[in-house]
Formats: structure tokens, C-alpha cells, sequence
């Protein structure tokens, strides 16, 4: 039923008011941090351009639509990063159940979920490249994030120092947050030519075209 959509739509759209939580738990210091429909926004943005550079033979409809429709899960278990310690077996299946809730009523329910179960099961081309995509564009933007001098090592807390991976970067005195970033998530993206090399020979001194807000 057309009332169907539109009760999907009110729920779904609710991840415009849900806030990217390694935005806070990293302290970035901004008026308004993103939220979680912002950051879809930026992946989809960022398919759509790296998918002719790449010259990847995909369904890009396919893959735009997983990168839309995996967050929907985050409305029932939030938004999980590499610092939360939580059990994530149990997890992935309250997050599909959530999914399936939320889709079951629609006509395009059943396909819907076919689209989350490719992502999760990252198996297709499609579903890596969507995976690949998402971890990329949460790096960027901690990258515009560390240009504009708006979140840095500095404002490391103890308990960010509790996921192993994420410590020996620290510890290692060699990078700076947003490498630490990217080489966190590095095995989904060095698949499609996006590796160390290229991260730190043309990503990392890249120009995100926005100028550091001058000094009070």
C-alpha cells in the first residue's frame, strides 16, 4: 500500500537526525558533526565518480541502492565503530531482523532485503565495491576533518586505545589520525588500487578545496 512508503520513508529518514558516532567518540571539534544519512550521501557521491575511473564492470544502480539501504540497520543497533566493544554475531542477526521490520510491508520488501543480505555477505563485485566505498568515504572525511584542524591525535582518550589495531598505529609514533584511518580500513578498499602507496604518495596531500577557518 502507498501508505507503506510513506511510513518506511519517516522511518528510514530518521538516520538524517542520528549522528556518526566516530565523529564523537573522536572529538571532532565542529558546529554540527555529520550524521549518519550525510555519510550515505558522501558514499554515494563517491561511487558514482570512482566507478568510471576504475572502470569497474557493475550494476552502479545495485550498488547505490546497497549503500542506502545497509544503514537502515544502524536505526536499531546504532551507529557501531572500531572502538565499541560489542558481540558482533549477535549483532548482525538483531541487525537483519531490524532490516527486515523495516522493509517487510514494502512491494520491494523481498528485494530490499536480497540487497542487504549481498552487502553483508560481500561476495559480488558490487557488494565490495559498496564496502570499499563506505570505509573510503568515512576516511576522507576525517581527512577534511585533520586539514581543517578540527580533530587530531591530541584529543586521545584511554578507551580509544582499546581495539589492538588501532593502538599499535598509535603506539608506533608514525602516523598521523587520518593514516590511521585509512590503513585501519585498508583491506577493503586495496582491492580496487586504493593501497598505502597511493595513500600516502597522492590521497593524503590531496586539496579537500575548503580553507582551514582562520585562528580567533
Amino acid at each position: 500500500m502507498l501508505k507503506d512508503a510513506f511510513t518506511f520513508y519517516y522511518k528510514a529518514t530518521q538516520l538524517k537526525d542520528m549522528l556518526r558516532q566516530g565523529a564523537v567518540q573522536w572529538n571532532v571539534d565542529k558546529d554540527r558533526l555529520e550524521s549518519i544519512a550525510e555519510h550515505t550521501f558522501g558514499c554515494m557521491i563517491l561511487a558514482i565518480s570512482l566507478q568510471p575511473e576504475l572502470d569497474l564492470k557493475i550494476d552502479l544502480g545495485k550498488t547505490l541502492e546497497m549503500l542506502t539501504i545497509h544503514e537502515l540497520e544502524e536505526l536499531a543497533i546504532g551507529d557501531v565503530t572500531p572502538l565499541d566493544k560489542i558481540d558482533k554475531k549477535s549483532l548482525k542477526l538483531k541487525a537483519r531482523n531490524a532490516v527486515y521490520n523495516f522493509v517487510k510491508d514494502l512491494k520491494c520488501g523481498k528485494r530490499l532485503m536480497a540487497l542487504t543480505d549481498e552487502y553483508n555477505l560481500g561476495e559480488t563485485q558490487e557488494a565490495k565495491f559498496a564496502k570499499a566505498v563506505d570505509k573510503l568515504e568515512c576516511v576522507l572525511e576525517f581527512k577534511k576533518y585533520q586539514d581543517l584542524g578540527q580533530v587530531s591525535l591530541s584529543n586521545l582518550k584511554p578507551e580509544m586505545l582499546q581495539n589492538k589495531k588501532v593502538k599499535e598505529f598509535v603506539e608506533s609514533g608514525q602516523y598521523d589520525l587520518a593514516d590511521i584511518f585509512f590503513l585501519y580500513h585498508k583491506p577493503a578498499f586495496e582491492g580496487f588500487g586504493i593501497d598505502e602507496k597511493y595513500w600516502f604518495n597522492h590521497l593524503k596531500s590531496l586539496d579537500i578545496g575548503v580553507q582551514k577557518p582562520k585562528e580567533k
